[in-house]
């Protein structure tokens, strides 16, 4: 397979793997949202465990993110022919249990209960306000864990010294500002801008032209998590 196809095909299945674990973490947060009662948000977030069985939940699907992030940086180098020699390890916990803005995860999520409550109170149905913060969390949820998947990417990659910069790469659907974006370079430190849900990867990109593929075991990496 040609250099550009073996990147593209490692690409996609990196997606296909992180839109999986998003779709897994959002499936648990329309759950939990259902076992809400209607009449007393806060109080029934409490009374189930909302938070505690969402942030383990989300947080076991961080994890898993990062894990894949790391194999997937690995796999792009090698189809590149370079072998993979970071400078050092990531580690898991400063990317689980904290959302893309900084805040705690545990914060924005509990979010849409406040949006929804003050919804009603400015006289939307409740039964369209409840629809709308169930799709709020599933929304967070879903875009916290490809996110982790992406900054655990970002990291990988800074740390490789081989690594020059990357390629925007889409998995379609995508909107047509997004889209004719698609194959632009980017030096590793600089980011782009995405909408939710909307499917996009980062391929590490090497100066080096392509050589023979190594024959070399692949590094082990060493990642330490506290759960």
């Amino acid at each position: 397979m040609a250099t550009a196809e073996a990147v593209a095909e490692t690409a996609r299945a990196f997606y296909a793997l992180l839109a999986t674990l998003s779709r897994r973490g959002e499936q648990e947060a329309r759950k939990v949202w259902r076992e809400l009662d209607p009449a007393d948000l806060r109080g029934s977030w409490d009374r189930i465990g909302a938070s505690d069985r969402l942030m383990a939940g989300v947080g076991t699907l961080q994890l898993a993110a990062i894990d894949q992030a790391g194999e997937y940086v690995d796999r792009v180098l090698r189809a590149q022919g370079v072998d993979p020699s970071p400078l050092g390890d990531l580690l898991p916990d400063a990317l689980t249990g904290i959302a893309s803005d900084g805040r705690d995860l545990d914060d924005l999520m509990y979010a849409p209960i406040f949006a929804t409550l003050a919804d009603i109170a400015r006289g939307k149905p409740a039964d369209e306000a409840i629809a709308s913060g169930e799709e709020s969390l599933a929304t967070i949820v879903n875009t916290q864990i490809s996110d982790t998947g992406r900054a655990a990417t970002d990291i990988e990659m800074a740390v490789e010294p081989q690594v020059t910069g990357y390629v925007r790469m889409l998995v379609p659907p995508s909107c047509g500002r997004c889209a004719i974006l698609a194959g632009r370079r980017y030096r590793v430190s600089s980011g782009f801008q995405r909408h939710p849900r909307q499917p996009q990867v980062a391929t590490a990109s090497t100066s080096r032209p392509p050589k023979t593929r190594p024959t070399t075991s692949s590094r082990t990496r060493r990642r330490t998590s506290s759960l």
